[in-house]
């Protein structure tokens, strides 16, 4: 059918009125091509079967009025132009129709100028139907752009060609967006980055509605050059978008924060090493000759500067763990409570009777991590509450988590913000990295840590947001 072409169901129980109709509409407009039907079940048929772009119904007919037949169009065609062509009249048969969804309502009258009427009545109708049917498909076309919106976005041809591009890249790129239309995408792209850039739309061609994904360095106008992500799907076959949807966003700064973390990681290796090595080799060689001249002199000094040099070593390899922790992947595995604690309390050195397991908890963590967290928090209720403390773990009241506690003598609550700090001590013995290290294990793990007074006045640590084994 051409497209100019309005295909008219019509729909009368009068045979000699179908006709006639038929005969004058196609008289009226050489767009009208009228299809008739004297009986209502089978116009729904007809609807199934063929194209149609409005209905003209009578009101009285023999086998369902015109009301119940607008009805059962409507369940099944809710926008469909209909339009009631009635010789009863009434402000009733009005009312029920407009409730109903008819489009229009038009009383028949003597003589064949109402012909001409009706002619104009289904135009109208058609010519508001696709009004409203470009205005959704516009605002589907904006929705789909914009349904995964960032820095801006393009649809490209399947050359790479801009066919659209939102105004939002002068604020990213500094070009409009007409001096980019038409142009190639890759006209900006870094020369060391086209090749991949190339790559990627060739994958998005072959796999219509898959994304992917790259990473690549564009040219602003200014000449200075951004990174870009940029997210393309194939939806050249869609009838609204016609080609490749390409959002894109600036990731410069995200680019910056990556290599500085890489020069600071980096550092961090060759400080490890320095540790690990010189410091070692030179510690080793004091140690032995404090211990030389110790058989030679019987001195207190003697006795602290060995002391000093276990300190040191303890603080070497605390500042080796925190790096540690920098650098390798965690590995989650479903771990017991009870029995990390037990492992912990026998490594620092201590008996079980020093501690009490309220309840169990099965978790997922890092197992070599977790019992260091544990180690750590021990360590610190003892070194700070001598060995008579009894540390208690168990299970959080909404068994969100666990908490560690002792019943010592508490943590200050105007120093509460400070203990994580790698450099804050309040013991001349300690070393400052423990309650560090603890923080460190909780931020890999996604917990949340927060500190408050254990029943018996001592510090109590509660750990929660931890992740726990599936049933």
């Amino acid at each position: 059918m051409d497209r100019g072409t309005i295909r008219v169901l019509h729909v009368d129980d009068e045979p000699e009125l179908l006709e006639l109709t038929e005969l004058y509409l196609e008289r009226e407009s050489d767009r009208v091509d009228v299809v008739s039907e004297a009986d209502p079940e089978r116009a729904l048929t007809r609807l199934e079967e063929t194209q149609i772009d409005c209905v003209i119904s009578d009101y009285n007919m023999r086998t369902m009025n015109g009301i119940e037949f607008l009805e059962a169009v409507r369940a099944e065609y809710p926008e469909l132009p209909f339009i009631l062509f009635t010789g009863r009249g009434s402000e009733e048969v009005a009312s029920e129709a407009i409730s109903a969804g008819v489009t229009d309502y038009l009383q028949k009258e003597s003589g064949t100028d109402q012909f001409a009427v009706l002619a104009n009545r289904i135009e109208n109708a058609i010519s508001q139907y696709h009004a409203e049917q470009e205005l959704e498909q516009t605002r589907e076309y904006f929705s789909m752009i914009l349904e995964h919106s960032s820095d801006f976005v393009m649809i490209v041809d399947k050359m790479g060609n801009v066919d659209y591009i939102s105004p939002a890249v002068e604020r990213v790129m500094g070009y409009t967006s007409e001096e980019l239309l038409g142009d190639s995408a890759f006209d900006f792209t870094h020369p060391d980055d086209l090749a991949e850039a190339s790559e990627t739309l060739g994958e998005v061609l072959q796999n219509p509605g898959e994304e992917y994904t790259v990473e690549f360095r564009a040219q602003h106008k200014d000449g200075s050059w951004l990174w870009l992500e940029v997210r393309g799907r194939n939806l050249l076959n869609d009838p609204i978008i016609e080609g490749v949807m390409v959002n894109v966003r600036d990731i410069t700064a995200r680019k910056q924060r990556e290599h500085d973390l890489e020069q600071q990681t980096e550092r961090l290796r060759d400080l490890t090493r320095f540790l690990s090595h010189d410091l070692r080799n030179q510690l080793t060689t004091i140690s032995g000759r404090i211990d030389i001249v110790e058989q030679e002199i019987d001195s207190e000094h003697l006795e602290a500067a060995s002391q000093s040099v276990d300190r040191i070593e303890e603080m070497i390899e605390k500042v080796m763990l925190l790096a540690e922790y920098d650098q390798d992947a965690m590995e989650r595995e479903a771990v017991h409570l009870a029995s990390m604690a037990e492992q912990s309390m026998r490594t620092i050195g201590h008996e079980t009777q020093s501690y009490v397991v309220e309840e169990d908890l099965q978790l997922l963590a890092d197992a070599e991590r977790f019992k260091t967290l544990l180690e750590n928090l021990f360590l610190n209720a003892f070194d700070h509450g001598g060995e008579d403390v009894t540390v208690t773990v168990g299970v959080l009241a909404d068994e969100s988590g666990f908490f560690v506690e002792d019943d010592g003598q508490g943590i200050d609550a105007q120093i509460r913000e400070r203990i994580f700090d790698s450099d804050f001590t309040t013991s001349q013995s300690e070393t400052g990295f423990g309650l560090a290290i603890v923080k460190q294990i909780v931020e890999f793990h996604g917990w949340t840590l927060s500190i408050t007074d254990s029943a018996a006045g001592g510090a109590r640590f509660e750990f929660a947001d931890v992740e726990l084994p599936e049933d």
